[in-house]
């Protein structure tokens, strides 16, 4: 039997629970497409002020916890959701601070001056409930999906802040 590959999906928006433009279509569909072929894929994203807990039948699977950024530390917590129609996990990411709020990238027009901060921490999150997930769920991703900009340090966090 053929061993299934593990693909962690990362993307900074994720149709239906947020979107811009074609990469949350394409994080949205994807990742179904994959899990279709066999794979098993988890996808993971922030969790902005629209995504709502109830509506999208959330659960929080990890509380709150440290992840460093820079010389400070932020809270993150991690919660669980699904694709629509599908058994693909969705993973999000919670902080108040740099996603609570009314835009994903930024308000009329204009892009939050702190852009590049928001998902340099976004990148560090992942890298640390990849770990979190292994020791709890016992899933380790053999694969690290990263679309666009908002998740390019992913790599090079992977590289030289693990082990």
């Amino acid at each position: 039997m053929r061993k299934k590959i593990k693909i962690l999906y990362c993307s900074s928006e994720v149709k239906p629970f947020s979107k811009t433009g074609g990469l949350a279509d394409v994080s949205g569909s994807l990742p179904k497409a994959l899990a279709d072929m066999g794979c098993d894929i988890r996808v993971i994203t922030p969790k902005y002020a629209g995504v709502n807990e109830a509506s999208q039948k959330l659960n929080r699977i990890i509380e709150s916890r440290e992840v460093s950024i820079g010389d400070r530390v932020e809270e993150a917590g991690l919660y669980e959701g699904r694709l629509p129609d599908t058994d693909v996990p969705v993973y999000f990411i919670s902080n108040d601070k740099y996603f609570d709020r009314k835009g994903l990238y930024g308000e009329a027009g204009e892009d939050y001056e702190d852009n590049l901060e928001r998902f340099s921490f976004f990148s560090m999150a992942v890298l640390y409930f990849i770990q979190r997930l292994g020791q709890r769920l016992g899933w380790k991703p053999d694969v690290i999906h990263c679309n666009d900009w908002q998740t390019a340090l992913i790599p090079i966090y992977l590289k030289n802040f693990t082990d």
